[in-house]
C-alpha cells in the first residue's frame, strides 16, 4: 500500500535482495564500456523497472481523462453508469436524436452524404456518447457479470475504431461519386432490451466507370424506437 513507509536499513535485506541493490547502483555509475555482464545485466533490470512505471502512469493518465473514471473496480454498475453520466453533463437523453426512420433510409441519407463529403451530417448519423450513456450501455451485456465492465471503459472500446475509421472513410471516400445497387445486413437482429444491433452490412456500389465493389463502411446499425443510427464507423479501410 502506497501509504505504510518502509525504514529497513540495508543490512535487514535478504541477502539476494541487497545484492541486487549494489549491483543496481554499480551499473548506474559505471560507464556502459566498463562495466562487467553482472552490471549489464543489473542495468537492463533497472531500465525494464522504469518502463514499465512510465507505462503504467502514461496509461493511468489517459484512464483519468474517460468520463466516469473509477480508482476501483469494486464500485457496483449503478455507481458506474451514475459517475459517467454526471461526467458528461447536461439533461437526461430519452431518445435518438438526428437518426433515420428506416434501416434503408439511413444508408440511403449515408451515402448521399459521403458523396457530398458532408462530415456533420455523417457524424449526427452516430450514436453519441450520450444515447450510449443512457439508451445503449444500461441494456447491453457489460452491466451484468460476467462482462461487467465500466461503461467510460466500454464507450472507449467503440470510440477509438470509430474515429480513425471515421477519418478515413472521409479522406478516402468522401465527395467520389458512387450510388448505391443494394446493401444487405445479417437477417437476425441482435436484441438488447429495447435495441437492435443490424451487423455485418455491406454495401455494393457502382462508380463513375460503371464497375460494382462491395464494403463496409461502417459497424453496427442500431433501431430503438422506430429510429436508426449507426454505433461506430469501423470500416474495412
Amino acid at each position: 500500500m502506497s501509504h505504510i513507509r518502509h525504514s529497513l536499513r540495508p543490512t535487514a535485506l535478504p541477502a539476494a535482495l541487497f545484492a541486487v541493490s549494489l549491483a543496481l547502483a554499480s551499473a548506474c555509475s559505471t560507464p556502459e564500456s566498463a562495466a562487467t555482464p553482472a552490471q549489464l545485466a543489473a542495468k537492463v533490470v533497472r531500465d525494464s523497472v522504469v518502463k514499465d512505471s512510465t507505462t503504467r502512469a502514461r496509461q493511468d493518465s489517459v484512464n483519468r481523462t474517460l468520463p466516469g473514471y473509477v480508482v476501483d473496480s469494486i464500485f457496483p454498475v449503478e455507481e458506474m453508469q451514475r459517475r459517467f453520466r454526471a461526467k458528461l453533463g447536461g439533461a437526461p437523453v430519452t431518445a435518438f436524436a438526428g437518426g433515420s426512420p428506416s434501416r434503408d433510409a439511413l444508408v440511403q441519407r449515408f451515402i448521399k452524404a459521403v458523396v457530398a463529403a458532408d462530415s456533420l451530417d455523417l457524424r449526427a448519423m452516430q450514436v453519441s456518447i450520450a444515447e450510449f450513456a443512457y439508451l445503449v450501455y444500461p441494456d447491453s451485456p457489460n452491466t451484468k457479470p460476467p462482462y461487467t465492465q465500466d461503461p467510460a471503459l466500454v464507450w472507449r472500446t467503440i470510440q477509438n475504431p470509430s474515429e480513425s475509421g471515421f477519418i478515413r472513410l472521409v479522406r478516402r471516400a468522401g465527395g467520389v461519386p458512387v450510388s448505391l445497387l443494394r446493401y444487405r445486413c445479417d437477417p437476425t437482429p441482435t436484441v438488447q432490451g429495447d435495441n437492435r444491433f443490424w451487423t455485418n452490412c455491406e454495401l455494393q456500389l457502382r462508380g463513375e466507370k460503371g464497375d460494382a465493389s462491395t464494403h463496409r463502411f461502417f459497424g453496427n446499425i442500431i433501431e430503438r424506437d422506430r429510429q436508426f443510427k449507426f454505433m461506430s464507423y469501423k470500416n474495412e479501410f
